[in-house]
């Protein structure tokens, strides 16, 4: 055997064990191309797809901090603070019925008055809620949200204590239809539960739901409209009525409210109203960053409200806005109350 021959034969030797262990080796399979996640604008800013949907999906929220001094809605003073979080989930999809949309938000707060540890009224200083919850094809809406009537028209001007006095419900589940003309006119029906179907539920029991119902103009610089709702609790309701425009930095607005029983409160109309209620408020935008408001209302009860305050957002998502509100009882409470308060809030 000369060399030639042995060194074929090694060779050869060698690719058979090479062979004889490739085909037992394990084969990585091939990686999947990535999905990287898609921006979906039809819906608005902030929507992205969900991976291998065609739902849209947009993750929001915001983390507040209230500090004040003296209560304008009860009279009391001292000095309190509370913290909020909020998480919002929106959902959108296109179908041949219209567009497919759910709504969740979810609050949490935290206030140290509400801890009975010092004899407080409250069980925990934390508290959590769900106040928004619901499915929104073409115009329906089914769920948990404000209700139309407090909400359709306009709320009560830009500041915090816009609500001394009452202008109606807020978070309820309901089953409500708008329909949207187009050209700046719609109209909405709303059937709402007033909560006290629940035999765990204080109160007296209903027998029918409530009902709700408005229309509006609103073509962005002048809006108009009208609400009215029905209390089948206590056969009674309210009408109230809204008119706003938007002149260059200035903005205004004047609601009132009718209250079909004086003597009495109902769902839609608060005892601080008697027979009626107005509200009014201005509003000017002296920079992008810098915004004055003044809200006053007032009642057939002579309970007066009034709130100013300024609104400053120094970079994008970040507000600062002092507030300072006053209260006239009127007939409902003796007394008046003086309050001043500040909010620090980032939204996402």
């Amino acid at each position: 055997m000369n060399i030639k021959s042995l060194l074929l034969g090694s060779a050869a030797a060698l690719a058979a064990v090479s062979g004889a262990q490739a085909a037992d080796a394990i084969v990585a399979a091939e990686p999947e191309p990535m999905e990287y996640v898609r921006v979906c604008d039809a819906f608005g800013t902030g929507y992205f797809y969900i991976p291998g949907t065609e739902t849209c999906l947009k993750v929001g929220g915001r983390v507040r901090f209230d500090a004040k001094y003296g209560d304008v809605y009860n009279g009391d003073d001292g000095t309190f603070t509370n913290t909020r979080a909020e998480i919002y989930l929106n959902t959108a999809s296109d179908t041949e019925w219209g567009a497919l949309k759910t709504n969740i938000v979810a609050r949490f707060d935290y206030n140290p008055h509400n801890d009975d540890s010092n004899g407080g009224a409250f069980n925990d200083a934390t508290r959590t809620r769900l106040i928004g919850a619901n499915i929104q094809l073409g115009g329906f809406l089914v769920g948990l949200a404000d209700s139309y009537y407090s909400s359709f028209i306009g709320y009560a001007g830009d500041v915090i204590n816009d609500d001394v006095i009452s202008y109606g419900p807020f978070e309820l589940n309901q089953v409500a239809y708008v329909f949207d003309a187009g050209n700046g006119f719609s109209a909405y029906v709303a059937a709402e539960d007033d909560g006290q179907n629940d035999d765990d539920i204080p109160g007296p029991a209903s027998d029918w739901v409530d009902v709700t119902a408005g229309v509006k103009f609103d073509n962005g610089t002048f809006m108009a409209g009208l609400v009215g709702g029905y209390d089948e609790s206590v056969e009674e309701g309210a009408i109230k009525a809204r008119i706003g425009g938007k002149f260059g930095a200035l903005s205004a607005f004047i609601m009132g409210g009718w209250n079909t029983d004086g003597d009495s409160a109902n769902k839609y109309a608060a005892a601080t109203w008697g027979d009626w209620a107005l509200w009014g408020g201005v509003g000017y935008q002296f920079t992008d960053a810098v915004k004055a408001n003044i809200q006053v209302a007032y009642t057939d009860e002579e309970v007066l409200a009034a709130t100013a305050n300024v609104k400053w957002t120094p970079v994008s998502g970040l507000l600062i806005q002092p507030e300072i509100s006053y209260t006239d009882f009127g007939n409902t409470a003796d007394g008046d109350q003086f309050g001043g308060m500040i909010r620090l809030q980032r939204t996402f």
